[in-house]
């Protein structure tokens, strides 16, 4: 063994553990990746700048760019809105709509923007009549997922393996090519989550945890007790009635923390109350006059003063690729860069109690604000977080909708007749939506995933080394001598149980760039058409249902809907199972060995 291929194998291991571990952020890796490469010789500087310049790089970017135009026209959200009507009618019916709907638009747009505009609208309407969260949103992100499978352009991955097969000189993939495959997953999985699955989903059964499953989440959160209170004086126990939604956990007089029982503690003028609560209680005891939210970290005198007096109370949730991600709300400084206090933090159906502003925030928390209603949009927009209240709506660019939506059609249909390369079309239609004013330069920089992108820039490289140290025909040859006796379909099927597996522990992203170059040799090497193995790496990695961490629509919804890990697992293993099972019947009759 080579030093050179030592080096390469290293590498990929102690990449896959850090992003296991997430003790650097996956772009961060991404880089220190391409970094050795350069620096040991393995590649030359050319060869290691081929992710950044990579056409399917290049497309995946300006996608984000076209996704976010058609978000700024607001034609999402006025169809969104629609569907609350519906679930008051029939349930079923309403998310079988819901799933179509989603499906049919995440199939041409970034689906991580699709379920983005939809969160907000499906926790309004389950709060409005009365339906749990947990019981729809799961639907809305693994139907996203569903369409993302039905076009070239409608996940990333997809444009990334058809990139990495045009390099090994085979045709790339069609614009609707994997269609036929992708709607027979979409009727599996609907079938499966409008039966089977509405088992699994939790929340069916009890109304104390349905009362929790929309926006009866407890937080934490801190109150000072103005002079005028009528509890001043009165026993600490007697703030709130027992049994009711909220819990006084303890009382703070001039900055340390009360002892004895409640029981035993009279309250006093400014006394600061720490409790448990629902958001919504928490919510209305803002509104009280004598009673004062505290925020987590007390302001200087002269930034109070400049905070405006009227505050609205609302809830988001960190984006997975936002900039705050593994780092605490103080190293963030949060305070100086958005126009909001921080009253709670929230992750996977748990309160984050102790310290919150030096807790490592994870892509999915949930975070209780104040901020101005004047402010508010600035969070709406911003790519950092998703604005799960309904706290009004922000403007958009509705005389633009036919516009931005022709652009998006015009770039698919040439994409489909072969006129000219997808990436090619999609830089172009970037560039257009900015010039008629969809969205600003500053928008456009903004809508692209650069977490993304700096993955990819450091990845593809390392498989280009991979390749090049001869790794991937070391393994491939193992993989044919161990398994070749057994057919070319158990080894699709182990591929597709391999890549499926890591897209539920890492990035499907950096999945696909590591197992495509492999699946392709070990095709080739067993003396099969390597077409069928790259399709179905391409449908592994972008169907990862089992974990809440695997895929972005997951987190996403995972603090919004108040999940637990177990349930990702309960409802996801099945479809993964019945996915690989769908993909070894059918793919090798779309696309023969």
């Amino acid at each position: 063994m080579t030093i050179e291929l030592t080096i390469v194998i290293a590498l990929t291991v102690l990449a896959l553990i850090l992003f296991v571990t997430e003790v650097l952020r996956v772009e961060v890796v991404a880089l220190i990746v391409l970094a050795v490469l350069l620096l040991s010789g393995i590649l030359t500087a050319e060869e290691g700048l081929q992710g950044f310049s990579n056409e399917a790089t290049v497309a995946i970017g300006a996608m984000f760019v076209l996704s976010e135009g058609l978000r700024q026209t607001g034609v999402l959200k006025q169809l969104a809105a629609r569907l609350g009507k519906l679930f008051r009618y029939h349930y079923r019916l309403a998310l079988l709509v819901m799933m179509t709907g989603v499906a049919v638009v995440s199939a041409f747009i970034n689906n991580v923007a699709v379920v983005a505009i939809m969160l907000p609208v499906m926790l309004g309407m389950c709060r409005s009549i009365g339906i749990s969260p947990r019981r729809v949103l799961i639907p809305l992100s693994f139907s996203a997922m569903f369409g993302g499978c039905w076009t070239l352009i409608g996940t990333s991955s997809n444009l990334l393996v058809s990139g990495l097969i045009a390099e090994q000189g085979l045709a790339p993939i069609g614009m609707f090519e994997i269609t036929h495959l992708g709607m027979i997953f979409f009727v599996v999985g609907t079938i499966y989550l409008l039966t089977v699955g509405q088992w699994l989903l939790p929340d069916r059964n009890g109304d104390q945890e349905l009362r929790q499953a929309y926006e009866l989440e407890e937080y934490r959160a801190e109150l000072q007790l103005q002079p005028e209170h009528p509890a001043v004086g009165q026993k600490a126990s007697e703030f709130f009635p027992s049994g009711g939604e909220a819990q006084l956990i303890g009382v703070l007089r001039n900055g340390v923390l009360v002892a004895g029982e409640l029981e035993e503690i009279s309250l006093e003028s400014n006394d600061v109350l720490r409790i448990s609560a629902a958001a919504r209680v928490v919510r209305d005891l803002d509104d009280s006059q004598d009673l004062k939210i505290m925020p987590l970290e007390k302001l200087p005198d002269e930034k109070l003063q400049k905070m405006p007096k009227s505050l609205e109370l609302f809830e988001v949730v960190i984006s997975p690729d936002s900039a705050v991600v593994g780092q605490t709300l103080r190293e963030a400084g949060f305070e100086r860069h958005h126009p909001a206090f921080v009253i709670a933090l929230r992750r996977a159906g748990k309160v984050v109690v102790d310290d919150i502003l030096n807790v490592d925030l994870h892509g999915g928390d949930t975070l209780l604000m104040q901020a101005p209603h004047d402010r508010l949009r600035h969070l709406q927009e911003s790519g950092d977080f998703i604005v799960v209240s309904e706290i009004g709506t922000p403007v958009y660019k509705e005389k633009l909708v036919a516009p931005v939506i022709l652009v998006i059609l015009t770039v698919v249909f040439l994409a489909a007749i072969g006129w000219m390369p997808i990436v090619n079309l999609a830089v172009a239609a970037a560039v257009l939506l900015v010039v008629i004013g969809a969205l600003s330069s500053e928008d456009a920089y903004e809508a692209i995933d650069w977490q993304v992108i700096f993955l990819l820039g450091g990845f593809i490289p390392l498989g280009i080394a991979a390749e090049k140290v001869g790794a991937i025909n070391l393994v491939a040859d193992g993989l044919v001598g161990w398994l070749g006796a057994y057919g070319p379909l158990a080894l699709l099927a182990g591929f597709y149980l391999v890549t499926n597996f890591m897209s539920d522990i890492i990035s499907n992203q950096a999945t696909a760039v590591l197992i495509t170059p492999l699946a392709l040799a070990t095709a080739i090497s067993l003396g099969v058409d390597p077409r069928p193995f790259a399709i179905a790496v391409a449908f592994a990695s972008s169907n990862s249902f089992a974990s809440p961490v695997g895929y972005h629509t997951n987190v996403m919804i995972y603090g919004a809907g108040n999940y637990r890990y177990l349930d990702f697992v309960k409802v996801g293993l099945p479809l993964n199972l019945l996915f690989l099972g769908t993909a070894v019947i059918f793919l090798p009759r779309f696309w023969a060995f």
